[in-house]
């Protein structure tokens, strides 16, 4: 029979519980747009050597290799994004983006946190309207007007 977990043991294993959330977005019976949200506490353990007792090292391992290969695809999609956008005298050839982004992430490490380059928020409505059907667009645009003029 195993020993009863001490006091301090408990406490320990308590401060890792983390409560995760998330919802998702649907429209109701009415057409409303609603959120439903669900909670659910989780332990991920208080640092790599309990997190690896708890699940497995090759768990945690997997784990962590699918999460920096997502960042780094991230960082290569962002970087491609970044160089199709320049325009004007510093807009680069298509066909020389990928090495300028190779270039750029060479020494690409999953311990430094790169800001995000925010586009205009003009901008990136116009570039999401753009690839609507004409119909969504005039619906979008009704919609956009019964706002301005109910403000």
């Amino acid at each position: 029979m195993e020993s009863e977990t001490t006091t301090a043991e408990n406490e320990e294993q308590e401060s890792a519980i983390t409560l995760v959330e998330a919802g998702t977005g649907y429209e109701d019976e009415e057409g409303e747009k609603q959120t439903l949200k669900a909670s659910v506490e989780f332990n991920p353990g208080a640092d790599l050597t309990e997190a690896c007792d708890l699940y497995s090292e090759e768990a945690v391992f997997q784990r962590y290799l699918r999460g920096v290969t997502k960042d780094l695809g991230n960082a290569i999609r962002a970087g491609l994004n970044k160089f199709l956008a320049l325009e004007g005298d510093e807009a680069v050839p298509v066909d020389e983006i990928p090495a300028l982004v190779v270039a750029e992430l060479e020494n690409w490490r999953p311990d430094v946190t790169r800001r995000a380059v925010r586009k205009d928020p003009t901008e990136a409505i116009l570039a999401n309207f753009v690839g609507l059907t004409a119909e969504k667009q005039q619906e979008l645009i009704e919609q956009l007007m019964a706002t301005a003029e109910a403000s």
